[in-house]
């Protein structure tokens, strides 16, 4: 993108007390150096690359902000923010750019960065520290390969959009890692991350604590460990309590550890599958009766939902509880559970299932810590040992401990992937490393068809140049198998 630096204008605002540089908005990018010449009382550079903010930024819509390899690190002062109307781009880099501020202080008064504005926004190996939080409000935006820790409040916060966040280290913060409100909507995508000893606040809330979905799109959160320090801690979270939106959710191939729960589901018109994780030693919680389940459905009807497939369920104090209503699939006679649900006690008493509510459900197809089914009953809690309780229908169990990883997986993505990503020099290259054609479609996020294309060898070259800046989605089909990637133009 051409830079207007020569005739970069700041307007310097005062609100709330506090001085702001705002840039613009005639359509320029900016990097850290551009704006600490322009304005060097409110932005210092110590030494090339590094950077102090005394006062607040605020990067107009239209304009761009630039992190680039030469912007080593932002040390801002005390509540300071960054508000993003505009974009604000981290291109690929060999490095890791810390945003830090003043260590010495314990109150919370860390600096903030809003998210707010139409373009896309894309941060690649960023360190973030003793923040507030990353508010993400209606904006396209997309986190690999960032650490987050220290921070006074959740880490990123969403409301009404759907980030990326991939490939991330959340840790030693004090509260939850990702967070938003129940009564806005988002579909973010939550893979690769490591959650480590969050909510050090020791307050009552999950690592990722999640309000409703959006129609027509998916939570997906998979391959991540997450594990708790916290006694009030848990894992994961997603409701739905005022119903606002339909929420479809992935909960796929994370290790879940030693939280105050695993996963909990609350509310109604939630339908999630849960399938191929480990929920282990979720038993931090000190009474029974208010936690410590590997899994928790409570429906406020039945259309809270779950499908449960090939997961390891071990030493948590409750294994699996349904409570109120519910809706959920743990096994049929055509499609087997596969889960192992073992050494899950509290009290001496050992609790794989506890249906505490109305609804009956299947649960075929599993194993449960014996091939004994009169010692099976003994674990399964549900209308034979009370009427007020839905039945379970678990036979025929499996007489053996399942190998989970022998049981079929679910197709993993296609060896397909794209650079650069964000795509700043007029193209992007499809990387194709599956060995034979596949079949290349790029859509806009509203789904209009943009480019199609066989890539026969292992690269791709695809024109952006006369593509506007934004989300794109690129699906890759081979066979009978598909996956789709989101692409930040950002020419």
């Amino acid at each position: 993108m051409t830079r207007f630096f020569t005739t970069l204008l700041f307007c310097l605002l005062f609100s709330l007390g506090y001085a702001q540089v705002v840039t613009p908005g005639n359509g320029a990018a900016y990097t850290f150096q551009d704006l600490a010449t322009a304005y060097p009382d409110a932005i210092h550079s110590p030494s090339e690359g590094h950077f102090t903010l005394t006062q607040s930024l605020t990067i107009s819509a239209g304009d761009t902000l630039l992190l680039d390899e030469n912007t080593h690190e932002v040390f801002c002062f005390t509540t300071l923010s960054f508000t993003i109307y505009g974009s604000m781009i981290c291109k690929p880099r060999t490095d890791t750019l810390v945003f830090s501020s003043n260590t010495t202080q314990c109150n919370g008064d860390f600096y903030d960065i809003i998210l707010d504005g139409s373009g896309a926004c894309a941060f690649s190996n960023i360190r973030f520290e003793f923040g507030n939080n990353i508010m993400i409000m209606q904006q396209n935006v997309s986190f690999d390969r960032c650490e987050f820790c220290y921070f006074a409040q959740p880490c990123i916060k969403y409301m009404n959009a759907s980030p990326t966040i991939e490939n991330c280290y959340f840790h030693d913060n004090r509260q939850a890692a990702i967070n938003s409100a129940v009564n806005v909507t988002g579909a973010p995508k939550i893979i690769n991350n490591t959650f480590y000893h969050n909510v050090l606040n020791n307050l009552n809330q999950p690592q990722i604590n999640l309000g409703p979905g959006v129609a027509g799109d998916t939570i997906r959160i998979e391959n991540n460990l997450i594990e708790g320090y916290a006694t009030m801690s848990g894992g994961i979270a997603i409701a739905n309590m005022m119903n606002i939106s339909q929420t479809c959710a992935v909960i796929r191939g994370n290790t879940i550890i030693h939280n105050r729960y695993g996963y909990t589901q609350n509310g109604s018109d939630i339908y999630a599958i849960i399938e191929g994780n480990e929920f282990r030693d979720n038993n931090l919680e000190t009474n029974p009766m208010n936690g410590g389940s590997g899994i928790s459905i409570y429906g406020s009807d039945s259309t809270c939902a779950a499908k449960i497939r090939r997961n390891y369920i071990s030493g948590n104090l409750w294994g699996i509880t349904a409570i109120n209503k519910h809706h959920i699939d743990l096994g049929t006679a055509s499609d087997p559970g596969y889960n192992c649900l073992i050494d899950n006690e509290n009290d001496g008493i050992t609790y794989a299932l506890y249906n505490n509510a109305t609804s009956d459900m299947d649960a075929i197809g599993n194993y449960w810590g014996s091939s004994d089914s009169l010692q099976v009953e003994s674990v399964i809690f549900h209308y034979a040992d009370n009427p007020m309780y839905g039945r379970v229908n678990y036979m025929p169990i499996l007489e053996t401990d399942p190998d989970i990883l022998s049981v079929p997986e679910l197709e993993e993505p296609l060896a397909v992937h794209v650079t650069p990503n964000p795509v700043c020099t007029g193209n992007m290259t499809v990387h194709n490393n599956c060995g034979e054609a596949v079949w290349v479609e790029v859509f806009s996020v509203s789904g209009q068809p943009l480019y199609a294309a066989w890539c026969f060898d292992t690269q791709l070259t695809i024109p952006t140049a006369n593509w506007s800046n934004g989300l794109y989605l690129l699906k890759t089909t081979q066979g009978t198998h598909s996956h789709t990637l989101k692409v930040v133009v950002n020419n």
